[in-house]
Parts: C-alpha cells; structure tokens; sequence
C-alpha cells in the first residue's frame, strides 16, 4: 500500500484546521436555532470529540495501509468532504426527517476514506443533525444502520466500481429502516401522502449517489485510465524510440510487460501499473544510462501516473528497497525473460526446461535479502510461480 509522501506538519495542519472548523459549525449551528448555553457546550464537545476520532481513525487507516479506492494521504479532500457534510447537517432539520439523505452522506464520506473512518465521520454529521431537530434517537438509529449499510456495500467494489447492486441493497435497507421507524408509528391515518416524502428522499439519494458516484469513479478510480492506455499501447512514442535504439530491449519490455500484466491482474493487484513497469523499466537508456535521474525525467515529461513512478523508483533506484507487489511481479517476469532470453541466445533451437528455470530463478531470489520487507506474502509468491509455469507456451515466443 502507497504511503503518503504529504509532510507531517502538513498533516497537522490540515487535521487541525478541520478540528477547529468542525467546533465552530457546531457552535454556529446552535446559535442558528436558539440553543441555550449548555445545548451549545453539548454540541460543540461532541462535535469536536467525534472530529478527534475521525482524525484518529483516519491517520490510523494511513499508517495500517486500511484505506479504499487510493484515499492515502488525502487529507485536504477528506477534510472538504468532512466539513461539506457537517455544514449540510446543520441546514437538514429544515426538512422533514422523512426526507434526509444522509445515506449520500455516510456513502461519500466512506468512499472517500474507509469504512470505519466514514462511519465515525457520518455518525458525527447525524448526531448534530438530530440534536438541532429535537429529534427522537430512533431517527439516529434509522440513517445511521441505512448509513453503516450504504459504507461496507459500497467500500467492496473493484476497479470496475460496478455501482448497480450496491445502489439496490442500500436504497432497500433505507426503505426498511423508514418503514419501521417513521411511517408504522405515524399518528395519522395511514396513506398515499404518508409515503411521498420516503419516496422522494429513496429518488434523490438515487440520483445523487449515481451522480456522485459517477465522478468519484472519473476523478478518482479510473482518474489515470486513459493514461494507462495511451503509455501501455506497444507504438507509444517512447516505445516506438526504444525500438529504433534496440530491438533487442524492445521486445523485452514487450515480454516482460506481458507476463507482468497477467500474474497482477491474476493476483487483483495494479496490473497497469505493473505492465507499464514493465514496458518502461529500461527506457532511461534513452537518454544514456538507465538511471533513476533519465527514468524520472522521462517520467515527468511524459505525465506518468504516480503509482507507476513509485514502482519504476523501487525497481530503478538501486538506493530504494522493492516493497510494493507490483514491483515484485516485474521483477520475476523481468529474471525470467532474461534467463529464457540467454539460454535461447546461447542455442536457438534448444529445449528448455521452462519449469526448471522458473523455479530456480524463484529458489535464488529467496535465497537472497532482495524481498525482505516486501509486502507480497509467501501464498501469493507460490500462486505467482504457478502462474509463470502455466504460461509455458507463451516462452517459445521468445526464441
């Protein structure tokens, strides 16, 4: 998992802004509707104790590497997010307790960081919301279950962020909760009317999620998807120069990109991070020396998305140590492209024990201190030697 580069007293300040920001909303929000002194003291205490928790959990998810959706070291994003919903919880009494959409809310602010994070936050924004409205603890109750729902439903989707089901299960549980917390204990005779505000809240917080979600999905999870596309297409401008350099370290990094990209997507990492790793691995040679200073330049100009930076670092950098599995993956596909490569040099038409080879290349790098510290586990190194062996076919190719 990706450590925040963001300095500490950056990190500091920024918790420390919202801190202070959240205390003042809660104070601003009790003169709004008239509280008395000790109603003020009340909100402000737990307005800034839940803050201090959600500062706790959010730098505790950093350190753990707990995070979802690339949310590390985000903590101006997050703290928008924060205060956005704590302002909107001071304005939602104005409506109908029927009709707040704190599922949007909860939803946000748990994509937005992780599940536990998201709920403290949530839990904080509804608190106040309930105590500006007089509220009875079972409206708590009804946004918050709805809200706890709406985070772990939506804090389990892959890369494809396939949104239909999460939306369904969610809005259904809200319906429940409304049902048994609001319409059966109705004093009015039971009609129509009853439900048109239920069923507006269920419509808005539909379309809002959608679109919410919808640029949470560009913006964040398939910000630099394009970008992959463009720099992992094998007549890339870069490539394209590497071929006229050298054949030879061309179609390396197109064997080497290859057999990347299938074990990363085969073990759910970042495979196009890892296939660009691959491709581009060698392309300081450009600009003489394959140095991490040429690597990073040509990084730069060319706009690499920064995951690919960081594992190009740890694989070119010979001061950086290899932590991340990406940079592990190429690693092995990178050895055994080579040896394959050599033997085949040495004799073209011979026949290779491509199961040998692999196991002696993986028997040699734990030999050695290459992988300590290195975030891959021991299941997911056998899986990956698994895998380097069913792809024997493919190593004929390299002939």
């Amino acid at each position: 998992m990706e450590k925040s580069k963001k300095p500490f007293w950056k990190k500091i300040l920024i918790n420390g802004i919202m801190f202070i920001l959240s205390g003042i909303i809660a104070l601003a929000g009790s003169l709004l509707y008239g509280n008395n002194t000790e109603e003020q003291l009340r909100n402000v205490v737990m307005v800034l104790t839940g803050t201090g928790v959600v500062i706790f959990a959010f730098m505790m998810s950093e350190i753990n590497g707990l995070f979802i959706y690339r949310n590390e070291g985000k903590y101006g994003r997050f703290t928008l997010m924060y205060l956005g919903s704590l302002i909107a919880s001071v304005f939602l009494p104005y409506l109908p307790v029927k009709g707040w959409p704190f599922l949007i809310i909860f939803v946000l602010l748990g994509v937005f960081s992780n599940g536990v994070t998201g709920m403290v936050a949530g839990s904080a924004c509804l608190l106040m919301a309930v105590n500006f409205s007089g509220g009875e603890f079972a409206i708590f109750w009804l946004y918050f279950i709805s809200g706890v729902v709406g985070i772990l439903v939506f804090s389990t989707l892959d890369d494809e962020f396939q949104v239909g089901l999460p939306l369904f299960i969610s809005l259904s549980i809200l319906t429940l909760c409304l049902t048994a917390n609001v319409i059966l204990f109705s004093t009015e005779q039971l009609s129509f009317g009853q439900f048109m505000i239920p069923l507006v809240n269920l419509i808005i917080c539909c379309i809002l999620l959608l679109i919410s979600l919808k640029v949470f999905s560009t913006a964040v999870i398939h910000k630099n998807r394009e970008k992959y596309m463009d720099i992992n297409d094998p007549e890339f401008p870069l490539l394209v120069q590497l071929k006229e350099m050298s054949k030879e370290e061309y179609y390396h990094a197109i064997h080497t990109a290859y057999l990347s990209d299938r074990i990363a997507r085969r073990l759910g990492l970042d495979d196009a991070a890892a296939k660009a790793c691959a491709y581009y691995q060698r392309i300081g040679k450009l600009r003489g020396d394959n140095t991490w200073e040429n690597v990073s330049a040509i990084c730069n100009e060319y706009h690499f998305p920064p995951n690919t930076k960081k594992i190009l670092k740890e694989y070119v950098d010979e001061s950086e140590k290899i932590v991340s599995k990406e940079t592990t993956v190429v690693l092995f596909a990178d050895c055994i492209v080579s040896s394959i490569l050599y033997l085949f040099e040495k004799d073209p038409k011979a026949e290779l024990d491509y199961a040998q080879i692999i196991e002696t290349v993986f028997q040699k790098k734990l030999e050695t201190d290459e992988l300590w510290g290195n975030e891959i586990s021991l299941a997911q190194l056998r899986e990956m030697k698994k895998i380097f062996i069913e792809e024997k076919l493919y190593y004929d190719f390299l002939r």
